[in-house]
């Protein structure tokens, strides 16, 4: 998976910090990609990590907490052209 990715934003490295908006806005600094063409799948169990990016940056996502799976994945894609449409 990590051959498709152009840009990646994991752990709590340089600028991170453990709230996620500060991965996102990076990763849209980085790439100028428009947070309205982004997606976000999270594993997190402790927070919703989701429900804050989709309230700050507009970033469609899905909470994967036992892991991403084909299911999940697709649901992120189907999420974002609900939104997008």
């Amino acid at each position: 998976m990590q051959d498709m990715l152009s840009f990646s934003q994991i752990g709590r490295s340089g600028q991170l910090t453990s709230r996620k908006t500060s991965h996102f806005r990076l990763l849209h600094e980085e790439s100028g990609i428009p947070f309205s063409e982004m997606v976000f799948w999270d594993d997190c169990n402790w927070g919703d990590h989701v429900g804050d990016i989709h309230q700050t940056l507009g970033v469609v996502g899905v909470r994967t907490p036992n892991g991403l799976n084909l299911e999940l994945f697709e649901q992120g894609i189907l999420n974002w052209r609900k939104q997008n449409a």
